[in-house]
């Protein structure tokens, strides 16, 4: 006969094993591999906002006609976005759900970026600058909703941040051989370079991931493509999630926060190659090529801003970045100098990614597995709206008073207002499982 201390000993041995059973772990080559796509859309953007701006000036556009046209990828956001990214929780391919959409939109946006900067004139600028804007929207959700996929709720802030440091990768090397290659050949030649980076990271990403089983088709059985007629588009949009009150209220208050601190972010984004050339008289191949530290300040504080977030919550992470943020921003219109550039943007890189790492899985959260496509869809539906009116309200503005330097107080009160939806904000962290949440 065994003793009682035999038996407890016993028991406490398959306690911890199964606690180590059930313990996740991150899968960081999976992870990686999905950050290869990540890093192929991130690279092409930083380009695009870099350099598109300056271009359309040159083409003798008024400052909010600008910002309108600088919105188009914005509105395809929250139009094109939601559709695909639903679709993608449907379809059933032998690649699986999502990766059909990366295969057929990056390489056909690859070839939209090239015709953007050899377009000769306004019209035609303007329909490669639309045709990009869609193609590129059908592919995001569904290549952002991977993670969430593939990763466990408890580790998402983790693999976000090592995502959104693939994503920096692709804003270094674009912006900082993009300023080379402007300085040298101009911007065919940047936008070339964008375009084989984009096609290289699609290719990386169809051969390295590997979606779960579920949504995988066996062999010789039919894809499915499923049709959203506009009754279950609009019903999916707006999913029966199941949420109680205070889930709900968290849930619009985070939407609200999304959709403000974009605002002000876009803004700064939008117009700061423009205000470098035009307030501080930079030349454009510079004023980019400083952008470099933006993106170099992201992914050296990516993986750090997902711990930062795991350790001590969601809420507190992104409002902490908002309070830096507009700490840096609220006397810039009066101290701004060329040679503080470079310190602005990576301070602000740094700053900024504590809430761009934290803000997906904050949303997602409360959706659960079931619901992460139409979750990754109101993410952008609100940060995608609010990039799409930001550069045009502010472009008014800019034409008002005439400088581009306004654009740090216009983030600062976006700022401020975000974090006075912050304390109401119960719901989304990792360990609250009780709103749906896997």
């Amino acid at each position: 006969m065994t003793s009682r201390n035999d038996d407890a000993a016993a028991g406490r041995a398959a306690g911890a094993t199964a606690g180590a059973a059930v313990r996740p772990k991150l899968n960081y080559a999976q992870t990686f591999s999905i950050g290869f796509g990540f890093l192929a859309i991130s690279a092409a953007w930083a380009l695009y906002n870099a350099y598109v701006p300056i271009k359309l000036k040159g083409l003798m556009l008024p400052t909010a006609v600008v910002g309108m046209i600088m919105g188009i990828d914005n509105f395809c956001g929250f139009t094109v976005q939601p559709l695909f990214g639903i679709l993608s929780d449907k379809v059933r391919t032998r690649w699986g759900r999502r990766l059909p959409f990366a295969l057929f939109s990056i390489p056909l946006g690859a070839l939209c970026l090239i015709l953007i900067s050899v377009a000769p004139n306004v019209p035609l600028t303007v329909t490669a600058i639309v045709i990009y804007a869609v193609v590129m929207a059908t592919s995001r959700a569904p290549i952002v909703a991977l993670m969430p996929d593939v990763t466990d709720s408890r580790l998402r802030s983790r693999a976000n941040g090592i995502i959104n440091f693939m994503g920096s990768i692709g804003n270094v090397l674009a912006l900082a051989g993009g300023s080379l290659l402007y300085k040298r050949f101009g911007m065919s030649a940047a936008f070339v370079a964008g375009a084989v980076i984009m096609v290289a990271a699609v290719t990386a990403l169809m051969r390295l991931v590997r979606e779960p089983a579920e949504f995988v088709t066996a062999p010789g059985e039919r894809a499915r493509l499923p049709f959203v007629s506009w009754k279950e588009f609009r019903e999916a949009v707006v999913p029966r999630l199941g949420l109680d009150g205070e889930a709900r209220r968290s849930f619009m208050l985070i939407l609200i926060v999304l959709f403000l601190y974009t605002m002000g972010g876009n803004a700064v984004e939008t117009y700061f190659t423009l205000y470098a050339t035009h307030d501080l008289g930079m030349d454009a191949a510079t004023a980019g090529g400083d952008l470099v530290w933006y993106a170099v300040g992201m992914l050296a504080f990516a993986i750090p801003a997902g711990m930062i977030g795991s350790r001590f919550g969601r809420r507190a992470t992104m409002s902490a970045g908002l309070v830096l943020s507009a700490a840096l921003f609220v006397s810039m219109p009066w101290v701004g100098r060329p040679f503080m550039v470079p310190i602005l943007a990576f301070t602000y890189g740094v700053f900024w990614i504590l809430v761009v790492v934290n803000a997906l899985p904050w949303i997602t959260q409360l959706g659960g597995v079931e619901h992460t496509g139409a979750m990754t869809a109101y993410y952008y539906l609100a940060t995608s709206f609010g990039a799409a009116i930001s550069p045009t309200i502010f472009g008014l503005i800019q034409q008002a008073l005439g400088e581009y330097r306004w654009m740090f107080i216009y983030a600062v009160v976006l700022f401020v207002c975000a974090l006075a939806c912050m304390p109401f904000i119960t719901r989304g962290e990792a360990e609250d499982v009780s709103a749906g949440a896997d």
